[in-house]
């Protein structure tokens, strides 16, 4: 009787740690080392060391007419190298559960490189709802990037962020509809910040900051409805962004009192993409106002100056689209990937005319931009080598009172691009 007692009891213990075992999450490490070059032929605006290359930027004439942006430059650094981990757990409410967590060394301290985190969410799904929690891609591309493996991805042709969300889906047979709420933490919108010169009077500059979407307490939303069935994929959605740029302002008395401003931006978006055999193709347009916070052409201006010190503002729209074919080539030994970006954009400017200052992402006399890039990548195994030329074309000129632009003239800048890539 004993002996049975105590392999009852042993069976017990054994089957209860098998029950604790199987309710750990499952850890699985991702990631790549990842080095990039770029060879350029003038000075752009950009970020993460120059790595995320935008736009050319326009020209600097001396007395002589020499052009001071136009001086080529070259960067190699492997920054970008990534690191995550997916994880998934045990049930929860019904759910299946799922967790990343991914960095990458692209944040800068006051002298170094540092850990940067790029996602970091947890996700509960049921059969037809999926709830996820955390930093993610903007839901506006997350579900269709540009094949292009340049570190912008695209941008300013397409939307580019990532930011903290709640993001809410609703499978219907072949159709997801999502509603997305967020904040903004990395990229940011750009705004008025209050300064003072030796005299003490207040003086307003353009900055960014994540306090202008935070004083408004309405979280950006995004609403899409996606269609999806085997190769094919379409959808749209629209960006909804609330903005309190200031909560004071100086009176026609020298005093300050408090104001009540706001700027809200709708950014719809249509997006498709289908594959047949080796064959791929996407594409996406986008109506984009008070879309910095996207890295995106537009802002806003202040069309109003009141007696009180209050502003009105009006945001300065542009329209941007973007295209890009594939094709995979099999060898003995790995495979090709050969891919044909083209994007171009447009200058809508403002609804009424700007009266004061304008808040944008550095394109204050832009007409339009164009760029076609064709990229090959070789893949073998857990290597990939790739080479992709990207020349971009900007229509600088006269900016107008309502922030469009006329009497342009074309700067241009020559990127080459050399990526050696180690996935694991």
């Amino acid at each position: 009787m004993k002996k049975i007692l105590f392999f009852a009891t042993l069976a017990c213990i054994t089957f209860a740690g098998f029950a604790q075992e199987s309710n750990k999450p499952s850890v699985k490490l991702y990631g790549f080392i990842r080095n990039y070059a770029a060879f350029d032929s003038r000075d752009n605006y950009g970020s993460n060391s120059d790595q995320f290359n935008m736009i050319p930027k326009d020209e600097s004439l001396n007395e002589y007419g020499d052009d001071l942006n136009q001086k080529a430059d070259i960067l190699l650094l492997s920054i970008t190298t990534r690191l995550g981990l997916n994880i998934t757990g045990p049930e929860f409410l019904g759910a299946k559960t799922s967790a990343k967590i991914e960095s990458d060394f692209a944040g800068f301290g006051t002298s170094n490189t540092v850990l940067r985190i790029r996602q970091a969410y947890a996700k509960m799904d049921w059969e037809k709802h999926s709830l996820l929690v955390g930093q993610a891609w903007h839901p506006m591309m997350g579900d269709m990037m540009p094949d292009v493996f340049s570190l912008a991805t695209g941008a300013p042709f397409t939307p580019f962020s990532r930011t903290p969300q709640v993001r809410y889906n609703y499978l219907a047979g072949k159709f997801t509809l999502t509603a997305t709420a967020m904040y903004q933490f990395q990229y940011l919108s750009y705004g008025p910040s209050e300064t003072k010169d030796e005299n003490g009077n207040i003086k307003w500059s353009s900055a960014t900051s994540f306090d202008y979407a935070r004083k408004a307490l309405i979280p950006e939303l995004y609403l899409q409805a996606m269609y999806k069935n085997n190769n094919f994929a379409m959808g749209a959605g629209v960006d909804i962004l609330t903005l309190k740029p200031r909560s004071e302002a100086v009176d026609n008395n020298g005093v300050k009192v408090p104001v009540d401003e706001y700027v809200i931006g709708f950014t719809p978006t249509i997006f498709a993409s289908y594959k047949c055999g080796n064959w791929g193709i996407k594409g996406r347009a986008t109506y984009a106002q008070n879309a910095s916070h996207l890295n995106m052409l537009s802002g806003y201006g202040v069309t109003e100056i009141k007696e009180n010190g209050e502003w009105e503002y009006g945001t300065l729209n542009s329209v941007t689209g973007w295209i890009d074919v594939t094709y995979k080539q099999a060898l003995k030994k790995g495979s090709l990937t050969y891919c044909l970006f083209g994007g171009y954009g447009k200058n809508l400017g403002c609804n009424d005319d700007i009266k004061g200052m304008m808040f944008i992402r550095g394109f204050k006399n832009i007409d339009s931009f164009w760029r076609v890039a064709p990229s090959i990548l070789y893949t073998h195994n857990a290597m990939q080598i790739g080479l992709e030329y990207e020349p971009t074309t900007v229509g600088y000129g006269n900016m107008k009172a309502d922030g469009s632009v006329d009497k342009t003239h074309s700067v241009t800048n020559h990127r080459i691009c050399a990526l050696l890539k180690y996935n694991f």
